[in-house]
């Protein structure tokens, strides 16, 4: 084997591997939403069985027949695998029922023919027919892209570009990418076929630096407002008269603020405050409401009527309930701690004189 063909079987081979272990990863994990989490694993474990095969396939002097089809009949599987994965984010009480299996039928029977493919067959069998199968395997996968893909966009519509909607949408570009590549090198002797695994590595290892520093797995917020019914034009209301009464009547110094408190004087329910929050500014209430929060509390310390204050007067002062409290929140948003910022507000201010 060349050293090009090493380096390449060495890049796919990372590729699966790391499918692999993701997939054990996200089936274990505690974190995010359970059931996504499993039809996701499943989802990457068939892909990396495909991509494997292809490895296998594409360097191998020698691969059965069988392995060859059951490669193609679990391109039946991928579509309705992320299908179900983009319901159970965007529903917030989806299940599996019995009809969630009709789904899977047609993998049956591509598996189970898969099983009885033989050389004889393949000699026998007109090319028209083997054209009419990919046709089959490759458009089923598409089909159920296209699905996800209308759905993903009928939410956003409803519900905002939300960072689950990004996140789904950005899985969507990728499956789509890999079974764009695939169909090209049936179509096009040019493209090698290999170019289907190294793809499959590149967006495998770029996807969870993402879905990791996006922090998509631990934020639920988008995800759980799906079904609210709360046109957009409604959440900018509710957000903008949130804004106000905050701005006008001070009620973040209020140190017992909470979600209830704020809903009951907007007169909405508490799901319709915390949406709103949520998908205007991105995050909770509690860290929306420590926004005001520090920002009042650097207006006290650039005040000068109250520096002989110590930082605790200066955190009570501002709405919280503690000073460890207020040493976090202030670190999170400004990225200094109070001390630190009190001394350069009045470093500055002796500079201005």
């Amino acid at each position: 084997m060349s050293v090009t063909n090493l380096f390449l079987v060495l890049i796919s081979g990372l590729g699966v591997l790391h499918g692999f272990f993701l997939g054990i990863y996200l089936w274990t994990s505690s974190k995010g939403k359970r059931i996504s989490n499993r039809i996701l694993c499943l989802m990457l474990f068939v892909l990396s069985f495909r991509i494997g095969k292809s490895v296998i396939l594409e360097f191998a002097d020698h691969i059965d027949l069988q392995l060859i089809f059951t490669g193609l009949a679990a391109l039946m599987l991928i579509g309705p695998l992320y299908y179900l994965y983009v319901c159970s984010v965007l529903k917030k009480l989806f299940r599996l029922q019995k009809s969630t299996f009709l789904h899977f039928i047609p993998f049956l029977v591509a598996f189970s023919g898969a099983l009885m493919i033989s050389k004889e067959w393949i000699k026998t069998t007109p090319t028209w027919m083997f054209i009419l199968m990919f046709c089959v395997y490759y458009g089923h996968y598409f089909i159920y892209l296209f699905m996800s893909f209308r759905y993903i966009n009928r939410v956003r519509k409803e519900s905002g570009n939300t960072s689950y909607i990004q996140w789904l949408l950005l899985l969507c570009y990728a499956l789509t990418a890999i079974w764009a590549v695939y169909v090209l090198n049936i179509v096009e002797d040019k493209i090698p076929y290999i170019i289907g695994p190294v793809l499959y590595s590149v967006i495998a290892y770029g996807i969870t630096w993402i879905y990791i520093k996006k922090g998509y797995m631990n934020d639920q917020s988008a995800a759980k407002y799906q079904t609210t019914p709360l046109s957009p034009t409604e959440t900018t209301e509710i957000f903008e008269n949130i804004k106000k009464l905050l701005t006008d009547d001070e009620l973040y110094k209020d140190a017992d603020l909470s979600l209830a408190i704020l809903s009951q004087r907007l007169k909405v329910s508490t799901q319709k405050a915390s949406m709103a929050i949520n998908l205007c500014y991105q995050s909770n209430f509690n860290n929306f409401i420590n926004q005001y929060r520090i920002a009042h509390a650097c207006t006290l310390f650039a005040d000068q009527s109250f520096q002989h204050y110590n930082i605790s007067f200066i955190a009570y002062e501002s709405g919280f309930s503690s000073l460890s409290s207020f040493n976090s929140a202030f670190k999170k948003v400004t990225g200094s701690t109070p001390s630190v910022f009190r001394k350069e507000a009045e470093k500055y201010k002796m500079q201005s004189v």
